[in-house]
């Protein structure tokens, strides 16, 4: 719905929970999609780099590779309809860069006495 902010599931998937959105999912080998699926939604709720949420939640980098796929073909959509009514928490506000100011200065003596620079503009 447009305007609604995104909510995530508040806490790692339960049985129950996963049994909805299992066969919307590729079949993985020894849990390793719906640890996938647990490291992308504890991502979304800890805003987390990927290197933490791997040593964090025992997923592999593959988790960041299932997200970029599963949002291209909107397998991503279709897990989260599926979830609409778990509990939801909304997506954290992030600021991934603490705010700064870019500032810059010219030497005048650069461009003065141009004559006297080396072939390569330095003197």
């Amino acid at each position: 719905m447009p305007g609604t902010p995104l909510g995530i599931p508040a806490a790692a998937l339960s049985d129950e929970e996963w049994a909805k959105v299992a066969p919307l999912l590729p079949k993985g080998r020894r849990g390793t999609v719906r640890r996938s699926v647990d490291a992308i939604f504890y991502k979304a709720r800890t805003g987390k780099s990927w290197p933490v949420v791997i040593k964090e939640t025992g997923a592999t980098i593959q988790a960041s590779k299932h997200f970029n796929t599963w949002t291209s073909d909107d397998t991503w959509g279709r897990v989260c309809a599926a979830l609409a009514d778990v509990e939801q928490v909304s997506l954290p506000d992030l600021q991934l860069l603490p705010s700064m100011v870019i500032q810059g200065r010219v030497d005048p003596s650069v461009m003065l006495n141009a004559e006297e620079r080396s072939r390569t503009g330095c003197r």
